[in-house]
């Protein structure tokens, strides 16, 4: 058993997989690789299209059970 006590003056960041990745900088400016950008975008992409397939089913399921009750 640890006797640590985390130091919560440390913010958790909310983007650990980009804070992870070496930067570019420019002009006091912080830039990821383009391909990790890239594939962040796809991943986000995929996750968009599957959270609008799952509310199509959503409301599907709503619709079925509305006639199902209705029997």
């Amino acid at each position: 058993m640890s006797d640590h006590i985390p130091d919560l003056t440390k913010m958790i960041s909310k983007t650990p997989r980009t804070d992870r990745q070496p930067v570019v900088t420019v002009a006091f400016q912080h830039f990821v690789k383009i391909g990790f950008a890239r594939q962040l975008e796809r991943q986000l992409a995929g996750a968009n299209k599957r959270i609008k397939e799952l509310e199509l089913k959503e409301a599907e399921l709503q619709d079925l059970k509305k006639w199902m009750e209705g029997r």
